[in-house]
């Protein structure tokens, strides 16, 4: 009798815990095409979405020009704008000059002499205002170095081993570490192609935990858009490599640093319909997946990648054409925002991707910080309920009816208490237009607005 009942109150009260679980701490990034250079686009991106990116993806090489810019505009530029740089830290040369190779090079110490100015200014920068590294307006970074480096198509893949890339990181890091350039400033980001393509595994090229504080991965739906490519949904694109990086490491946060999707399903038709669709599932496979940090890249590149202010979208807002699904994603309670009291933007928890749920709570808007605290009231109370109903033995009129069908909760449980993710990706917004698969969108976005 008292084993029914026990597990009559496990089952009722697991779909409850599960709901508390929903809860994560994601740090909304993106890539917007002008590296910190025009950041009222971030502004209305900003104000399209209602939450701030807080990770701003940018790219740089080796070439002592743009160092300079680095350094005395573009990080500035987003710093200033309340958003934290993540620097893609490419070895190329000056206009994008290749060395196969390099890596070897700077292994054996021939870029010693840049590396530590780079390092110096970076330092110089962290500091903050007051130019002194260790106190309350320092500033942060995350880098992400040589990335994709399994894939063939950048020098520091080519004419080199992985070993030699592994001794570069390494050479490269101690310099860092040698000038007191620490995880609570600099977050070093080891980022990988989704697929090996060439003559080396990601594995292979693994730095070791010591040296890494994020794994990242890159990974593109092409759809039809190009010819060797065909439509992948987004575990179709990330699982293999999710399940590899975690075998490598089963600590470290693993955030995706590049992604995004075509609308080109199938032929050479554009269909917007399915463009929207995958990037719900994208949302919802980001939660399931404990993925901390992803940077849309939001620029028609290779095919029409972009979400806000491309050439197609399955919305306007203003004058730019817009994907009403990726807006939709950030519309829920678990996504880190900017803490305006503190001068470093996030806290360090946040920052390094450990954040816990109490903590992500706690920089939340007071309004939303209310309602989950109600909602987890509410459930609480409906927890009590049923524990003292199942001891007296008699549940008339507490129990649920229906539970595990109800059709307005996905995953079953108490009318009225669906998660914050359902399976289709979160509830579209009223009033967006949306359906026009195989139409041309709405013209471009205007990039001078």
């Amino acid at each position: 009798m008292y084993m029914n009942k026990i597990l009559l109150f496990i089952f009722l009260v697991t779909p409850m815990i599960g709901i508390c679980g929903t809860i994560n701490t994601k740090l909304p990034a993106i890539y917007y095409g002008n590296q910190g250079w025009a950041m009222n686009e971030i502004e209305y991106i900003s104000s399209w979405i209602g939450k701030r990116p807080i990770i701003i993806l940018l790219f740089t090489d080796w070439c002592n020009t743009s160092m300079n810019n680095l350094f005395n505009y573009q990080l500035n530029n987003i710093w200033n704008n309340q958003s934290i740089p993540a620097i893609t830290w490419e070895p190329f040369g000056c206009s994008g000059s290749s060395q196969p190779g390099i890596v070897g090079l700077i292994r054996n110490n021939t870029y010693d002499t840049y590396i530590n100015q780079f390092g110096d200014r970076l330092k110089i920068w962290l500091a903050g205002n007051d130019g002194v590294l260790g106190n309350g307006d320092d500033r942060r970074v995350y880098l992400r170095l040589a990335h994709e480096m399994n894939g063939n198509w950048y020098p520091w893949s080519m004419s080199s081993t992985p070993q030699d890339f592994i001794s570069a990181w390494h050479h490269i890091h101690d310099i860092f570490a040698n000038k007191s350039l620490d995880s609570t400033r600099l977050q070093w980001i080891w980022c990988v192609n989704n697929a090996d393509v060439g003559s080396y595994t990601a594995e292979n090229y693994w730095v070791g935990e010591n040296y890494v504080d994020w794994m990242g991965i890159d990974g593109y739906n092409f759809g039809k858009s190009q010819s060797w490519s065909s439509w992948l949904n987004p575990n179709q694109v990330f699982d293999n490599m999710i399940t590899r990086l975690k075998n490598l490491s089963s600590t470290k946060p693993i955030c995706i640093n590049e992604y995004a999707s075509t609308s080109v399903r199938t032929g050479n038709i554009s269909n917007i319909t399915a463009k929207y669709d995958w990037l719900q599932q994208f949302c919802v496979y980001m939660n399931n997946n404990q993925i901390k940090m992803a940077s849309y890249f939001n620029t028609d590149k290779e095919t029409d990648w972009a979400i806000f202010g491309g050439i197609r979208g399955d919305s306007l807002w203003t004058n730019y054409s817009v994907y009403t699904a990726y807006r939709d994603c950030f519309q829920s309670n678990d996504w880190i925002v900017i803490n305006s009291t503190n001068p470093r933007l996030i806290s360090d928890e946040e920052f390094s991707g450990t954040a816990t749920t109490t903590a992500a709570t706690a920089t939340y808007s007071t309004s939303a910080a209310t309602a989950i605290t109600v909602e987890y009231a509410n459930i609480y109370r409906q927890f009590l309920e049923i524990l003292i109903c199942i001891i007296m033995g008699n549940c008339s009129g507490v129990l649920p009816m229906g539970h595990g069908s109800n059709s307005n909760h996905p995953h079953g449980g108490p009318p009225g208490q669906a998660r914050k993710h359902s399976n289709d990706g979160g509830r579209r917004g009223s009033g967006d237009s949306h359906g026009k698969g195989g139409g041309q969108g709405h013209g471009h976005g205007n990039k001078n607005h």
